[in-house]
């Protein structure tokens, strides 16, 4: 048996479901990650799954199927290094099949106390904060933010913040 890679597929806008499809009708092994976020209009929550990556899938071939994979109905390109398909690393996939829940789900960032976030929309965007909790449904966090002279804490849902990769905890956060 000849060792298989992993290739990055790109593919056309919301096309992901029917290329992995078609791929496994060729008997093309792929890899789609997944995210559960979550998404308010209002006062509404709505859960939609959604790409950890949209647009793109990871295929596991050999490097003459890569050929084949270009011409397959909802694939944009494959990503290449000069005149070669480029693989990429078994373990890059592992790690992201690593950060899977049982549900095949990727999990959201777990954040530690007295961390550095920021609020990604809604009244407070761009504001960054202290993570201080998790709030007990594991879907909202607990936030110290600096406003106006004082520290206040707000509780926001976590599809909302995100982590700035700082390199030791903050005490003190101004917004921007």
């Amino acid at each position: 048996m000849r060792y298989k890679n992993w290739y990055v597929i790109q593919t056309k806008p919301k096309q992901e479901e029917k290329v992995i499809f078609y791929l496994a009708q060729k008997g093309i092994r792929t890899y789609f990650p997944k995210i559960k976020m979550c998404i308010y209009k209002g006062l509404k929550k709505y859960e939609r799954i959604k790409g950890l990556f949209p647009g793109y899938i990871f295929a596991q071939c050999e490097k003459k199927e890569v050929y084949y994979i270009c011409w397959t109905r909802g694939v944009k390109k494959v990503l290449w290094e000069n005149t070669h398909p480029q693989p990429i690393s078994s373990e890059l996939i592992e790690s992201i099949k690593s950060l899977a829940s049982k549900n095949g789900l990727i999990r959201p960032h777990k954040f530690k106390k007295k961390e550095l976030v920021r609020i990604k929309s809604g009244p407070f965007k761009d504001i960054l904060a202290i993570f201080d909790h998790w709030v007990s449904d594991k879907e909202r966090v607990c936030l110290l933010l600096n406003l106006i002279n004082a520290q206040i804490r707000v509780i926001v849902p976590t599809s909302l913040v995100e982590r700035v990769w700082a390199t030791k905890p903050v005490s003190t956060v101004v917004g921007p």
